[in-house]
């Protein structure tokens, strides 16, 4: 092989070594689940209290869809955006639900536990031109008991479940009541099921551009 190919090879591979260090987002297709406990992805009035834990079940709801770009190294980049078609407590509409922001903080949930991370968002209707915008948390608890699916809340690089609100449970029922009551917010539940898209590693677009460079230079040498 001639010298001067292999010196930019050498070279290319060094520069392209970080890359396949690098942590990407993954971005979720939203929709219908299959799993237990989980028949899909729904916006939810929250007022079907769950036991006495706080957390709030299906109410009335309008099934989404949409994708969800998440890095777990940098969650303020989380974006996304989803659609529905129904009612979930703010009127039979054609909604929007832009996700703009996250963080993964240290709030403290019915029994003690801390937040897996929370999405801010924005919500409108295309009908009656409402709009809101807030947060939705998710604890870190697994609602299905392991269930087969590791059970919501999980997130991995291939799969997530999440359940969540948009008030953070501390003392349960009581948050709730504040949450609508004294801040006048609506109370609203957040189901999401997602299947990671499917995308090349790092490492395999770094070798490709290796290889297509090297195609190249080895043409340049060839004809010098």
């Amino acid at each position: 092989m001639n010298t001067q190919f292999k010196s930019i090879c050498v070279a290319f591979v060094l520069a392209a070594a970080p890359l396949t260090a690098q942590a990407v987002p993954i971005t979720y297709d939203i929709g219908p689940g299959n799993a237990p406990g989980f028949s899909g992805s729904w916006l939810h009035a929250g007022t079907n209290q769950m036991g006495n834990s706080g957390y709030y079940a299906n109410g009335i709801k309008a099934s989404l869809s949409g994708v969800l770009t998440l890095d777990m190294d940098n969650l303020a980049s989380a974006s996304g955006s989803m659609f529905a078609v129904g009612d979930f407590g703010l009127g039979n509409d054609s909604w929007t639900f832009n996700v703009t922001g996250g963080s993964a903080g240290t709030e403290t949930f019915v029994g003690g536990v801390t937040d897996l991370l929370s999405i801010d968002y924005t919500l409108s209707a295309a009908g009656s031109g409402y709009s809101t915008m807030g947060t939705f948390y998710f604890a870190t608890v697994d609602f299905n008991n392991n269930l087969a699916d590791g059970g919501p809340n999980l997130i991995t690089d291939d799969i997530l479940f999440l359940w969540g609100n948009n008030w953070v449970n501390t003392n349960g029922a009581e948050d709730s009541t504040a949450f609508t009551n004294i801040i006048g917010n609506t109370a609203l539940g957040l189901d999401l099921y997602g299947e990671a898209q499917s995308v090349p590693e790092p490492g395999v677009l770094a070798l490709l551009a290796m290889g297509l460079v090297g195609i190249g230079v080895r043409r340049r040498i060839a004809r010098s």
